[in-house]
């Protein structure tokens, strides 16, 4: 985060921890410690502010005229505003070169970690790479009639375990990219959130199954309020408050393309995950109520992501998670129940249409 200094006459600030330190450390030399700092008013504060903003000095101390060295200027400026004078660190055995000097090294060294510590457009080409693999990937396990979230949950595959190090490298490039970007100002932030809507969302629906495959392959429960990582919270607030074009292109579902969209939910699976929990308590909890309203809940859930054309036919792959699911639930219901899951799931010629893009919903 960025600093703010004030002082009696002026403020500035300073973003490189490392100078903060020096000038906290020269401001303690210069004034009497046993005093130590002084706590104002915050009106008195924000009041000095908007009085400087409005009546800014412009003078620049007569020693800096001469310089040619633009950043020792700046600090200069910045050390004048605090009244660190040349005069007044004088009076307290302060070299005020020595400390230009030694802040100007610091801000340097801040400056060039900044622009190699981390460069997401540099690396985005390869990330791309990782996601054609994970695409392959995915018509891969679609040809063994699994999909690719039930695939990369049983590791019974070769290719699911060369997965695993796609899964890490994109996980650790978007989490430390979201980083970035939630660690910058809001302006700034706002803008680099609408440059990279479209890629963090498809990362999103793509990668987000994988870490909910690895989840519940562990045991886990509840994978949305328990382990969801902060990242992916991020990413989809970012389409909710991206701009409406985007919304619109991102979230459009298509008929012509239901056979390679990427379900527009990406806990889609998390769902599936505690409906199959939830069918096994059935058989167990005495109190069914609440155990039947979760299910009937999921069943809405999945046929509005149906009638909106807004979840990948893979989910009907024979040995798919989603039709497990189905299988435990009729039976508990019996095959004469009826609702509007049910009627199109036991309608195969329905379940046709739907992954050819043609059935239309009543």
């Amino acid at each position: 985060g960025t600093f703010l200094f004030c002082s009696d006459s002026d403020s500035t600030c300073f973003e490189n921890p490392d100078s903060n330190l020096e000038i906290i450390l020269t401001l303690s030399k210069v004034h009497d410690q046993n005093q130590g700092f002084l706590s104002d008013e915050y009106g008195n504060i924000v009041e000095k502010l908007r009085r400087n903003a409005v009546f800014k000095d412009s003078s620049i101390p007569a020693g800096d005229r001469t310089r040619s060295d633009s950043l020792v200027i700046g600090i200069s400026l910045q050390l004048h505003a605090l009244g660190l004078t040349s005069q007044i660190l004088k009076e307290h055995n302060i070299d005020i070169n020595v400390l230009e000097t030694k802040i100007k090294k610091l801000e340097e060294r801040f400056i060039l970690l900044k622009r190699i510590s981390f460069d997401p457009s540099k690396k985005l080409n390869q990330m791309k790479g990782h996601v054609a693999q994970l695409e392959w990937y995915k018509k891969e396990t679609k040809n063994r009639d699994i999909g690719y979230y039930d695939s990369y949950k049983n590791m019974n595959s070769p290719f699911d375990h060369d997965v695993v190090e796609f899964h890490k490298k994109l996980t650790n490039y978007w989490e430390k990219m979201v980083e970035e970007v939630e660690m910058k100002p809001q302006k700034e932030g706002a803008a680099f959130r609408t440059r990279w809507i479209y890629a963090g969302t498809t990362y999103r629906r793509m990668v987000e199954p994988l870490a909910i495959a690895q989840y519940y392959k562990e045991g886990g429960r509840d994978y949305v309020n328990e382990k969801r990582s902060k990242h992916f919270k991020n990413l989809e607030e970012w389409l909710k408050e991206g701009s409406k074009k985007a919304k619109i292109e991102l979230n459009s579902t298509s008929r012509k393309t239901v056979e390679v969209i990427l379900t527009i939910d990406s806990c889609f699976w998390a769902h599936v995950e505690e409906a199959i929990l939830a069918c096994r308590e059935l058989k167990e909890v005495k109190d069914k109520d609440e155990v039947v309203k979760k299910l009937v809940e999921f069943e809405d859930y999945v046929y509005g992501l149906l009638k909106d054309y807004a979840v990948s036919p893979e989910i009907f792959l024979r040995q798919s998670s989603f039709m497990s699911w189905w299988k435990d639930y009729r039976a508990i219901k019996g095959f004469s129940y009826s609702s509007k899951l049910a009627d199109f799931m036991n309608d195969f010629g329905k379940v046709k249409q739907y992954v050819l893009g043609a059935y239309n919903f009543p």
